[in-house]
């Protein structure tokens, strides 16, 4: 399991009440092929951020298939490729501060407490295009799907975001 999956499942147990240590393969949010963890794997290791997740590489559909078929990879070819760039995690970045939620999306990055959003800021930050195809590809109750995100997304990127800024390419060839 790579490290992306390893912090979405990490942080799904421990919204339900496990901790990192948590069996990741079952339970309501859990393992690789939940809903939830679709909706993060797509936020984060999507490409296209910029010209919406259906853009490039086989789609949202194929980018999620090879995510769930196999392992991370190597090199930045593969479901990470993007994330320092203008798409994956560092396109979440610029979207949220694009969209005046900055001050959220840095607290996440930077040192200290996260700032929690609302379920209604996070689909403002998120923009209705991507909400919607999130809802479509995952099959969840839009506010639901919302609520959880919400709760979820802040402890994702401050994971992922560890010297307080999004990863280098160089540094996710490490992963």
């Amino acid at each position: 399991m790579g490290l992306l999956e390893q912090v979405i499942s990490g942080a799904i147990a421990s919204r339900m009440g496990g901790g990192m240590g948590r069996n990741m393969g079952g339970g309501m949010g859990g393992g690789m092929g939940s809903p939830l963890m679709m909706a993060l794997m797509a936020l984060l290791a999507s490409r296209g951020m910029g010209g919406g997740m259906m853009g490039g590489g086989g789609g949202l559909g194929g980018m999620l298939g090879g995510m769930l078929g196999g392992g991370m990879g190597g090199g930045m070819g593969g479901p990470m490729g993007g994330m320092a760039g203008g798409g994956g995690l560092g396109g979440l970045i610029d979207m949220f501060r694009s969209r005046g939620h900055g001050d959220a999306v840095d607290s996440w990055v930077g040192h200290g407490p996260n700032r929690l959003m609302a379920p209604t800021e996070l689909e403002e930050a998120l923009g209705p295009d991507t909400v919607e195809q999130l809802q479509q590809q995952t099959g969840m109750d839009r506010g639901d799907m919302l609520q959880e995100l919400s709760h979820v997304l802040p402890g994702v990127v401050d994971q992922l975001t560890p010297h307080g800024r999004p990863p280098t390419e160089e540094e996710m060839g490490h992963w």
